[in-house]
C-alpha cells in the first residue's frame, strides 16, 4: 500500500516507507551512527540492512493499525532522517513526535519545517488534541525543534531510559490542539 508523499516545500516531503529502502536507510544510520547513539535506544540493535527492512516492516503494520505513522525524510529526491508520530492515541487524541536528520544535514530547518507538517497533518488530518516532544535535555538541538515550534516545557522527566551506558534525563514539552504554532 503506496501513499502519497506529504509534501513540505518544494526540495522536501515526507514518504511514507518502502521497503525497498532499508538499504539506504541503514546507510544512513550507519553513516550517523556516532550522533543518533548517545541519544536512542534502538542504535545499537541495527546492525544490517534487514534491521532496517525489520523497522520499516513495523511502520507499516502499525500504521495500518492506526498506532503511528513513521516518515522518511527526503530533501532534494535524498533520504537524510526519519519522522514520525509515536503511539497515536485514538481515544485521548494525542501522540508524540520522533524525528532524527543525517548530521550532514543539520542548520538548514529540515526538521522544523518536517515537525510542522506533520503537526499540521497530527491536528487537522487525525484531530489529535494534544502533541508531545520528548528530548534529552542535554540533547539541546532537539529541544530547540520544540521551543521553536511554540511547544510548552511542561518539566523533566529524571533517568527515563538507559542509552549510551548513561541514564537519560527527559524534557517533556506539549502542544495542544488550539495552540498556535508556526505556520
Amino acid at each position: 500500500m503506496d501513499h502519497q508523499p506529504i509534501k513540505v516545500n518544494e526540495d522536501l516531503e515526507l514518504r511514507y516507507w518502502q521497503t525497498k529502502w532499508a538499504p539506504e536507510l541503514f546507510s544512513l544510520t550507519e553513516k550517523n551512527r556516532q550522533y543518533l547513539q548517545p541519544w536512542l535506544p534502538w542504535v545499537p540493535k541495527t546492525k544490517t540492512a534487514e534491521d532496517s527492512k525489520k523497522f520499516i516492516l513495523t511502520c507499516k503494520k502499525e500504521y495500518k493499525n492506526g498506532e503511528s505513522l513513521e516518515l522518511g525524510i527526503w530533501y532534494k529526491n535524498s533520504l537524510v532522517g526519519c519522522v514520525g508520530l509515536h503511539h497515536i492515541s485514538k481515544a485521548s487524541r494525542n501522540t508524540a513526535v520522533g524525528y532524527w536528520l543525517s548530521y550532514e544535514y543539520y542548520g538548514k530547518g529540515i526538521i522544523t519545517q518536517s515537525v510542522k507538517a506533520l503537526l499540521d497533518y497530527g491536528f487537522n488530518t487525525l484531530k489529535l488534541h494534544r502533541i508531545e516532544i520528548v528530548a534529552g535535555t542535554t540533547n539541546i538541538k532537539s529541544c530547540a525543534v520544540a521551543e521553536r515550534l511554540g511547544f510548552k516545557k511542561e518539566g523533566i522527566k529524571r533517568d527515563v531510559e538507559f542509552v549510551d551506558n548513561r541514564f537519560i534525563d527527559y524534557a517533556i514539552y506539549s502542544l495542544l490542539e488550539n495552540e498556535n504554532f508556526p505556520k
